[in-house]
């Protein structure tokens, strides 16, 4: 009885406090650690280094992205590259997504109003058309118009198809760039985690992406890809573009967890992956310099050697595998590579060689400015003697470039897969080791996430038709290759 009178009692006193004791009641239940607010450029470094730390990391890239496009073989734990997906994973990389773009949004509405910052709107819609990109390359249609509505509602939101998406990326990214302002009261500051406050560096960044949107679909979107190539690179005034190492769009990480270097965070306490034959044997065929930044002599011997990516288990000694490169797997201070100087250089290449208008860069030019930047992100010697290499030296082919800009893209698995969907370039065989039969190419896909089965299953449904063995079946809108399955 005693305890419900002291209840009671308790609860007078509550209704009785006066006013002057209530007035600050919500500062006083402010929690300072968990914010209802921050500064956008706070929300902006955090999508950065949560985007990077988890679609680049091992589980993000190194088994599934960088395994499909042969540019690595796992040689322990080998299910992934072998296309025995964990559905834990899959879930995850589809929530790391949206809750990326959920908190852009907010950038952006906040910007958007009186008193915003446009700078830190271009490039919150940047990063969430690099992040849709992303999303959509691996997962084809997706929500997009309706994602991110939550607090309007919408918790079951419509899929948008490949193409609607590819095609307002491509106006979003031009709105972009008009958005960036130089003046001192929209400075973005030291806390930009990517360029230091560089406003031209973020619009460099903005219309290189827009490039790669562009060059994505050419093929099955030429005209519209082709305007939106020529607008760019015949006034690049208006649209600067990256063209040197020094705009590069690397997220450098620190010494500490958990801002280590994913890839070097893995090695703390793994040794799942060694470099793919398909890379290992094409460097070493040409003579490519590249061999020594991107993989370790195996053990064994000392020789460069590669595993087959979703190889059988027992087929190979892990000492005669070459592992990661230094450069890449040992660095904890070391770098995630969003866009480069070389992918871009080897756009401008093709979109020359199909004789478009790229402010009379020829496509040779283009081709070996992209070799030459490629080399020098290692500071590798032997360019010259490099370009004059059979199947390097320049034929007029436009497999050439295809080739280059896919070993460019080390370190970047989603790019690299996505590359070789579009282009086939190199040939890849299907995983020795899969459970899935009758398949002669890597996945054209990655699987839909279990929660959306089960929490938006009246919109996913109908964008499982086609779908065959969680991997292939559909081809990306933008992937034109015949005779894959």
């Amino acid at each position: 009885m005693k305890k419900f009178q002291h209840i009671i009692i308790l609860m007078l006193g509550l209704i009785l406090l006066p006013t002057a004791c209530t007035k600050d009641f919500e500062e006083i239940n402010t929690d300072p650690n968990n914010p209802t607010d921050a500064p956008s450029i706070n929300i902006i470094a955090n999508v950065i280094r949560y985007h990077t730390q988890n679609l680049y990391n091992a589980w993000g890239d190194m088994n599934e992205p960088s395994s499909y496009a042969n540019h690595l073989g796992k040689i322990q734990y080998i299910d992934e590259a072998a296309y025995r997906f964990r559905e834990g994973v899959v879930n995850n990389m589809w929530v790391f997504t949206y809750h990326n773009v959920n908190d852009l949004q907010i950038v952006i509405n906040k910007e958007s109003g009186e008193g915003g910052n446009p700078n830190y709107k271009a490039m919150a819609m940047t990063l969430r058309a690099y992040i849709y990109q992303i999303a959509t390359d691996r997962w084809k249609d997706i929500p997009y118009t309706e994602a991110a509505q939550g607090s309007d509602g919408i918790t079951n939101p419509a899929y948008d198809t490949q193409e609607s998406i590819y095609l307002d990326l491509l106006e979003q990214l031009k709105q972009a760039n008009s958005l960036y302002d130089n003046a001192a009261v929209y400075a973005i500051g030291s806390s930009d985690v990517l360029f230091g406050g560089d406003v031209m560096k973020w619009k460099k960044f903005t219309n290189s992406l827009r490039l790669r949107v562009a060059t994505r679909m050419s093929g099955i979107a030429p005209a519209i890809a082709r305007t939106h190539i020529e607008e760019i690179l015949g006034n690049q005034s208006t649209y600067p573009i990256i063209t040197t190492n020094d705009d590069n769009v690397y997220l450098w990480w620190q010494t500490s967890p958990p801002y280590k270097e994913p890839w070097q965070a893995d090695s703390d306490d793994r040794d799942d992956h060694g470099l793919c034959v398909t890379l290992i044997d094409i460097l070493k065929d040409h003579n490519d310099p590249r061999i020594a930044a991107y993989a370790k002599p195996a053990t064994f011997d000392g020789e460069y050697r590669g595993v087959i990516s979703g190889a059988m288990p027992g087929s190979f000694t892990l000492s005669h595998i070459s592992r990661i490169g230094a450069w890449f797997r040992d660095v904890p201070d070391g770098f995630t590579p969003i866009m480069r100087a070389a992918e871009v250089h080897f756009m401008i290449a093709e979109a020359a060689f199909k004789t478009w208008n790229t402010g009379g860069i020829t496509a040779q030019q283009a081709y070996e400015a992209g070799i030459a930047a490629s080399l020098d992100e290692y500071n590798l010697d032997g360019y010259a003697d490099y370009i004059a290499e059979p199947g390097v030296a320049w034929n007029n082919q436009l497999n050439q470039i295809y080739l280059q800009k896919w070993i460019c893209l080390f370190k970047n698995g989603n790019e690299a897969w996505a590359e070789n969907r579009r282009t086939d370039v190199p040939v890849l065989g299907h995983a020795p080791y899969s459970p899935y039969t009758g398949h002669n190419r890597p996945p054209f896909r990655y699987p839909y996430p279990v929660s959306e089965l089960n929490l938006n299953s009246a919109n996913i449904t109908p964008k499982l038709q086609g779908i065959v063995d969680q991997f292939w079946g559909q081809q990306m809108w933008w992937d034109t290759r015949t005779g894959v399955n």
